[in-house]
């Protein structure tokens, strides 16, 4: 086969192997190259070992950073599994793979200058689309390992700022390629350049139109102006585009740090709300109407599902939700997402949420759950009559389309209501305590929601896909925050706390002022 012919075939079979990968957990290199299929010999020169098997071992030197021939000879030795999946053998049971000598005399006196160079635009073709199809290689591994903590602060703090300047080049070059900005080749500004500026202008939150003025003085750099980002922003297709994005962006990031050995937990307490983005003006898409707040009668409105334990807050999944969208079917998406992810342990859910609808959806997925009920006229009535504690085992609700334990407890401040298929004793100690304790929880969804509208650049804009790109793209940003924080925080101390070790401010100002060698 021709260098050029096998070039076109070598590149089409690396996009076709990659992706009947897609959607696979972790894989590692050599098992991907396996499956490339080629066979090829590019001298009459004879060598112990096929060509086939020694190019594969110089691209998974490449992608695996191996240093050196000799390195990659060690490697191969040590690791029997990738040996055999780059195409070596066993020899009376005995593992044959090649010295440095020989991956030496391969890559100087068989291979040319052109395969030589195929090699190095492969590897580098291999990592870009992995990352854009979701694919996390065993090479992309962060290692949480817990360093004894220091007396001395100043150490401590040399460490978490040098954990957290690694934390956030490793999320930049893996994270950033899941975002898919249309862009020409010969652009005069690179996406991942347009990336930091969001990041900018979220941690100044401030408008495009100013902020990025002010990059300009400040960094004494010259950076596109509002028209020509937002006009990059504008050409996704539809919502659903977009949305997907987001979400292969929000899987990759989980997937990097559970397979680092983080969020491993047998299962989870998470939680669901919407929340609203104001909107002042004259009706535009998506935009749907609230209850009048500081001024504001209509709002953009996003579903959420977050883990909600500390240390853990993050978000599995964001919706948009328009005027149409049925509040039971956004729901029913966002727990079935959950659950291929996760156990859930317990579902927490506001008040908003107290429906026959909803509460068929928790019990059609097996869930427990908790939540406040609405006083209507028949539980305030009740709530008023019974003592605290008390428990109505098999509440029927609307005519009985639901039943549930209607829990009455008092908290100091009057009687309340709560509504839940947990197994509680109205005879337990504490009973209440143990109930807001837990709901508590829940309560971190909302703290969850300011930081995210601390890293969302602010803006007038009517176009739905500005508005829905800031919003999931800050969301990105606060899971990459919460998981790099409960990073640091397991290698400085051993363990994830809930007062966090770096500030969402602090991530984002390094996150963006960290120097790429290449803005492409």
């Amino acid at each position: 086969m021709k260098e050029s012919s096998f070039k076109d075939y070598i590149e089409n079979e690396v996009y076709k192997t990659l992706e009947n990968f897609i959607g696979r957990d972790r894989v590692t290199v050599s098992e991907f190259l396996k499956e490339i299929r080629f066979d090829f010999s590019c001298s009459n020169k004879i060598i112990k070992f096929s060509h086939t098997s020694l190019f594969k071992a110089l691209l998974f030197m490449k992608i695996k950073c191996i240093r050196s021939q000799s390195q990659l000879a060690k490697y191969l030795e040590m690791h029997k599994e990738d040996a055999l999946n780059l195409g070596f053998y066993l020899e009376n049971g005995n593992l044959v793979v090649p010295d440095q000598r020989s991956i030496s005399y391969f890559l100087n006196h068989i291979l040319d200058d052109e395969l030589r160079n195929l090699i190095n635009s492969l590897a580098n073709k291999i990592e870009e689309l992995s990352k854009k199809f979701g694919i996390i290689f065993d090479v992309e591994i962060i290692k949480v390992e817990h360093q004894k903590q220091s007396d001395d602060k100043k150490t401590f703090r040399n460490r978490k700022a040098k954990k957290l300047e690694e934390l956030c080049h490793f999320a930049r070059k893996n994270i950033y390629p899941q975002i898919n900005i249309k862009m020409h080749h010969n652009s005069k500004y690179k996406k991942n350049f347009l990336l930091d500026l969001l990041v900018y202008l979220g941690r100044e939150q401030t408008f495009a139109h100013d902020g990025l003025k002010r990059f300009s003085i400040e960094r004494n750099q010259e950076s596109p102006d509002s028209d020509t980002l937002l006009y990059h922003l504008k050409k996704y297709e539809n919502k659903e585009t977009l949305n997907k994005m987001f979400i292969n962006a929000f899987e990759t990031a989980w997937k990097i740090f559970q397979n680092s050995g983080m969020f491993n937990k047998r299962s989870y307490d998470v939680a669901i709300d919407f929340t609203e983005w104001f909107y002042y003006g004259r009706n535009a898409q998506m935009v749907v109407g609230k209850k009048p707040e500081r001024g504001a009668k209509k709002c953009y409105k996003f579903a959420t599902i977050n883990i909600v334990e500390a240390g853990n807050r993050f978000t599995l999944l964001a919706l948009p939700v328009g005027a149409l969208d049925s509040k039971v079917e956004i729901i029913d998406k966002l727990i079935q997402y959950a659950k291929g992810k996760i156990k859930i342990n317990k579902i927490y859910a506001d008040r908003g949420f107290f429906s026959a609808d909803i509460i068929n959806v928790f019990k059609k997925h097996n869930l427990t759950f908790l939540m406040p009920a609405t006083q209507n006229k028949r539980i305030a009535k009740m709530v008023n009559v019974m003592s605290a504690p008390s428990i109505i085992k098999d509440y029927e609700m609307t005519e009985g389309r639901v039943t549930f334990n209607l829990v009455i407890i008092d908290d100091g401040k009057g009687k309340k209501s709560f509504a839940t298929n947990m197994d509680v004793n109205e005879n337990e100690s504490g009973l209440a305590n143990y109930l807001f304790s837990m709901y508590s929880k829940r309560w971190g969804i909302e703290t969850g929601y300011r930081m995210k509208k601390e890293l969302r650049a602010r803006t007038t804009s009517k176009n739905y896909v500005i508005r829905l790109f800031y919003f999931l793209f800050s969301t990105l940003l606060y899971n990459l925050w919460i998981l790099i924080d409960s990073i640091i925080s397991k290698s400085l101390l051993g363990k994830i706390i809930e007062n966090h070790l770096v500030t969402e401010k602090m991530f984002a100002t390094v996150l963006f002022t960290l120097v790429s060698s290449d803005y492409g």
